[in-house]
């Protein structure tokens, strides 16, 4: 139970808004680091994994020996504390097995290039994409003048279906409260409003100015999809006889990643594949001859060539694959039966001849604390003319434990981590190709690589439907407790009725009729729902003023500082 009487019957997913300093070594939230070797492990495994019926591939053993080979030439240039052994080679190539064994053959579902990231290529049948594509297409064939291209985004970016319009402004925005009342919301309270085990929040990330603003659904026991509000934000009410049937059905086919993601939280850090670094007699020596007037830098580049005399027992992985993955594709938390809450999202990346190369994006996670966003499911529904581009991901990890006072050498051999500078490690990358559908928690950051047209004489667009998964063990405001917020949905409704002969508004002028409109109260103008983004925009653009020194974005956020203390 909460300190303000809530109570919760299930913990919290992590999240990345977690305040890290009230537990240095094992913040909550966050992983060990992986050795820099592990890393190149997952990368090889993923590389394979990207090819042709790579399950049938690697059964092959004249296949196999044939990428052992390619793979062990391509470390021959590595420096060697940085070199796969052929153990790890070995057992990556046997790790396929596992791998194999936890697809889904019929749905096409497999493990991405990390642990709690899921994909497939033939999730979305090809009618259910038509219809997704039929639907949106009202969307996109508007004006010019009507467009609504993301700030910022040097007319890229066209925002069709988007959060941060029209969203919940506390103290502001009405809605029905569970006691039945009708009033404005108040931000929720990071301290009071957490369950017995919920992490603390880091300072700034609970908004106290808005959030943006999911729909209900119902999750069936078949797994089918029902709207359970009466709305989808920004799905104009004209549009959504057909928008919604098709959200609802791509939505039902990321359920089954979701499961996948929320279990393998819940199973918490899988066992690391290698083991610390390992001096050759366990303690080096003290540097010897250390003059304690050595500026920093001096002694620093003695001690490091010092270090790299030192023999070394380097990390290595068992000589076969040991089964690591048995189980991880089990789903023991089910979304069937639960009604979930979602934020919905659609946009097109379009380049033209005149700005032929998209710059890409940079390392972010989903929402504020108060979204309580969990997982991003991404379906890329349409690409062409497009060259191939791809989603990178990168954690905020614990600090490493296998290290002994000042042991930078080993620190930057295992995990290329250095004193002072952000426990924060990239984790790999999916291509993100037409057609492909990717889940992944909201625990990890990612940024989407930069990409230009396949042919710079021809318009190119890469087209996308996402949607932002809340903590399904949490309840956020939503679309069922709140009434539409868009001026022209009224207008367009009350015109609607005017139309209608039987309709007692069919003898009122427009004009009047725009005048009540304007008059009810929760209801935004176009230009108030623009000047509430670009706030909200800003508020999220977070940057710590380096001067009180901590991490700008980019960086060090959603991390915490390696300052390699003894432990």
């Amino acid at each position: 139970m909460s300190d303000d009487g809530k109570q919760y019957e299930e913990d919290e997913f992590p999240h990345p808004f977690v305040d890290r300093s009230y537990n240095m070594e094992e913040p909550q939230g966050t992983w060990a680091p992986r050795a820099i070797l592990e890393l190149k492990m997952y990368q090889l495994s993923a590389t394979l994994r990207e090819k042709p019926e790579w399950w049938r591939k690697a059964k092959d053993s004249d296949i196999r020996k044939k990428w052992f080979e390619e793979a062990k030439a391509q470390q021959a240039s590595e420096e060697e504390r940085w070199r796969l052994s052929d153990n790890m080679i070995k057992y990556t190539l046997g790790e396929l097995e596992g791998y194999a064994q936890l697809r889904d053959e019929e749905a096409g579902i497999e493990c991405g290039p990390y642990d709690c990231i899921w994909r497939s290529d033939k999730l979305i049948p090809d009618n259910v994409r038509a219809e997704l594509e039929a639907a949106v297409k009202p969307l996109e064939d508007v004006p010019d003048a009507e467009k609504d291209w993301h700030p910022g985004s040097n007319e890229q970016v066209l925002d069709l279906v988007h959060p941060s319009l029209y969203p919940l402004v506390y103290g502001k925005t009405l809605g029905r409260h569970p006691d039945g009342s009708i009033a404005p919301f108040e931000p929720p309270d990071p301290i009071l409003d957490k369950g017995p085990h919920d992490a603390e929040v880091l300072e700034g990330y609970a908004s106290s100015r808005f959030q943006w603003l999911p729909s209900d659904f119902e999750v069936r026991a078949d797994g089918s999809v029902k709207l359970a509000s009466e709305y989808i934000n920004n799905v104009p009410p004209a549009h959504a006889p057909r928008l919604v049937p098709a959200i609802e059905r791509v939505m039902a086919r990321a359920v089954p990643l979701w499961e996948r993601v929320l279990s393998d939280l819940r199973r918490g850090e899988p066992p690391m594949r290698l083991g610390p670094c390992v001096w050759s007699k366990n303690e080096p020596e003290r540097l010897q001859d250390e003059d304690d007037e050595d500026d920093w830098e001096t002694y620093r580049a003695r001690r490091d060539a010092w270090y790299a005399r030192q023999p070394m027992t380097l990390p290595d992985a068992p000589k076969e694959y040991d089964g690591g993955l048995a189980g991880r594709g089990e789903t023991t938390f089910s979304l069937k039966g639960r009604t979930i809450q979602v934020i919905t999202k659609l946009a097109n990346i379009v380049l033209t001849p005149e700005k032929p190369a998209y710059p890409g994006g940079t390392w972010h996670v989903e929402g504020m604390w108060n979204e309580r966003i969990v997982s991003t499911f991404i379906y890329y529904y349409d690409s062409d003319n497009i060259q191939d581009t791809t989603l990178a991901f990168r954690q905020a990890t614990s600090e490493p434990l296998y290290h002994r006072q000042d042991d930078v050498f080993c620190m930057m051999t295992l995990y290329r981590l250095e004193r002072d500078r952000p426990c924060v490690q990239e984790i790999g990358s999916v291509p993100t190709k037409k057609g492909r559908c990717i889940a992944f928690p909201n625990l990890f950051q990612h940024k989407v690589s930069p990409f230009a047209l396949a042919d710079p004489t021809k318009l190119g667009v890469r087209k996308i439907i996402v949607f932002f998964l809340v903590d399904p063990t949490r309840r956020i405001p939503s679309a069922t407790d709140i009434a539409p917020q868009q001026e022209d949905w009224l207008k367009h409704t009350l015109h609607t009725a005017k139309s209608d002969e039987r309709s007692r508004l069919s003898t009122l002028p427009l004009e009047l009729l725009d005048v009540q409109a304007n008059l009810v109260e929760g209801i935004m103008t176009k230009a108030e729902a623009l000047e509430i983004r670009e706030e909200l925009m800003k508020e999220r653009s977070v940057r710590q003023d380096e001067e009180q020194g901590d991490f700008v974005e980019g960086d060090g956020l959603f991390s915490m500082g390696f300052n390699m203390c003894e432990h």
